[in-house]
């Protein structure tokens, strides 16, 4: 199947185009709110986006595929996790709806962060999925990496794909690779011209993370959540509920930032509001040494909630 005409929403640096230009389709519409990947964009395919999508909804023209990578922000496990709720980008998937809805386009093509498919316990994407099928489309999600296909790189996206005329002759592409079969080798030049030395401190970061990689277990599946240093030994918890809603009497049961005991008893505290989880530790100093960067020691305090 060739010579379809596609759009290009939140387009970054056009990797939707780079995929189905290489097919033979035509890309009639795109949209990127950052100037600067605005700029590179025109440079590479030849076509300026428009801006802010909620202003260029009526430019948008007829299309036979829908391509929308719609900011993870909201969904992704480094922010706020807000979802449909984030003031600021919450209400751009409503426009890919829209658009679906006034040009209803044979097929979709819809890329994010693979944690869109947890968020809010599966809520979000059975809403997307469900939104998605009131216009007619079938819909189906996948997890795919450029690692599975020979690129060195691991990076793991939501791909939702939909068809106005149903999947049956749709098929998950099966990976090439593992990921011990690809390396960052493959794609560096060994003499680049432009190549500089590192710094010291930039040697110690690399041998600093290099020491932790070595003494990781190879045959352990290393947690896919962020762990930040300083929660090491808490045992507080975080999957299941939250350490408000199990309630400010039963939190003494549990360790706190470096392992420190939360037993609230024997502090003088005053609970008067909700503090972030960063500071359900101890009230005493602790003292931090950063070795690596040179850095004096910082001396920081926590409170207990």
């Amino acid at each position: 199947m060739s010579g379809l005409r596609f759009i290009d929403l939140f387009a970054g640096l056009g990797g939707f185009h780079q995929a189905l230009e290489r097919f033979g389709h035509t890309c009639v519409f795109a949209s990127e709110l950052d100037p600067a990947l605005a700029d590179l964009y025109e440079l590479n395919f030849g076509i300026r986006p428009h801006g802010d999508i909620r202003e260029a909804f009526a430019s948008v023209p007829a299309h036979d595929i829908l391509c929308a990578g719609f900011p993870c922000q909201p969904f992704s496990k480094a922010g706020d996790q807000l979802g449909f709720d984030c003031p600021q980008w919450g209400d751009l998937f409503d426009y890919v709806l829209k658009i679906l809805d006034t040009h209803k386009p044979a097929y979709l093509l819809i890329e994010n962060v693979p944690n869109l498919i947890r968020h809010d316990e599966g809520k979000t994407w059975t809403k997307i999925k469900t939104r998605l099928e009131s216009l007619d489309y079938t819909v189906d999600l996948g997890k795919l990496s450029p690692f599975m296909f020979g690129v060195p790189q691991v990076r793991e996206r939501a791909i939702i794909v939909g068809a106005r005329n149903g999947l049956d002759d749709f098929a998950w592409p099966e990976a090439t690779h593992r990921l011990d079969q690809v390396s960052i080798t493959s794609v560096l030049d060994k003499n680049p011209n432009d190549a500089r030395p590192l710094g010291p401190r930039f040697i110690q970061y690399l041998e600093t993370w290099q020491e932790l990689l070595d003494a990781l277990a190879r045959d352990k599946e290393l947690p896919s959540f962020p762990i930040w240093a300083m929660e090491f030994g808490a045992t507080y918890p975080y999957r299941d509920q939250t350490p408000h809603a199990i309630g400010f009497g039963n939190i003494e049961s549990f360790k706190g930032a470096l392992g420190r005991s939360l037993n609230v008893r024997r502090q003088n505290i005053w609970h008067n509001s909700r503090r972030k989880l960063a500071e359900c530790g101890p009230r005493q100093g602790l003292d931090f040494k950063r070795r690596a960067c040179g850095v004096a020691s910082a001396d920081i305090r926590w409170s207990v909630v």
